[in-house]
């Protein structure tokens, strides 16, 4: 039986409500360097927890994809599979009074420096990634691991 796919797609350029809308993100660059190393989505529903227990029990596998022009308007590329993933859960938190958001990734705080590395990203555009302008926001989600690597 041919196992189903679980499909994540990642930008190719930076959204439009980035300071670098458009620019390239070179994250298929990265995940082939092992640069990026993981992902970070929202969780609704618990929805990867779910995807991540059909990953892991080998009924289904992870489809890498990235669009081929502007998002959920053009084709998508698949760049990798991945037979096995990892799953954390992660609550990010900004406030005015801080000068980068905390993470904490399984309840257990983490550098911003460590986890926007491993996303591919600088922390600055990590923070606007997630934040944008505002500094009164609280995240909420999971981080999708690539490789054996956990906090």
């Amino acid at each position: 039986m041919e196992k189903k796919k679980v499909i994540l797609t990642l930008c190719k350029s930076f959204p439009v409500t980035h300071s670098k809308a458009g620019e390239a993100t070179d994250f298929e660059k990265k995940l082939k360097d092992k640069s990026k190393i993981h992902t970070i989505r929202y969780n609704a529903k618990n929805v990867w927890d779910g995807r991540y227990k059909d990953i892991v029990s080998g009924k289904k596998y992870l489809s890498i994809r990235e669009w081929t022009g502007r998002p959920y308007n053009s084709e998508q590329k698949e760049i990798a599979q991945l037979p096995k993933i990892g799953l954390q859960h992660v609550t990010m938190t900004y406030s005015s009074e801080d000068a980068y958001p905390e993470i904490w990734i399984d309840n257990k705080k983490v550098s911003i420096h460590e986890v926007a590395k491993n996303d591919g990203l600088s922390v600055e555009d990590f923070v606007e990634w997630f934040f944008g302008s505002s500094k009164e926001n609280v995240f909420e989600g999971v981080v999708i691991h690539f490789t054996k690597y956990r906090y």
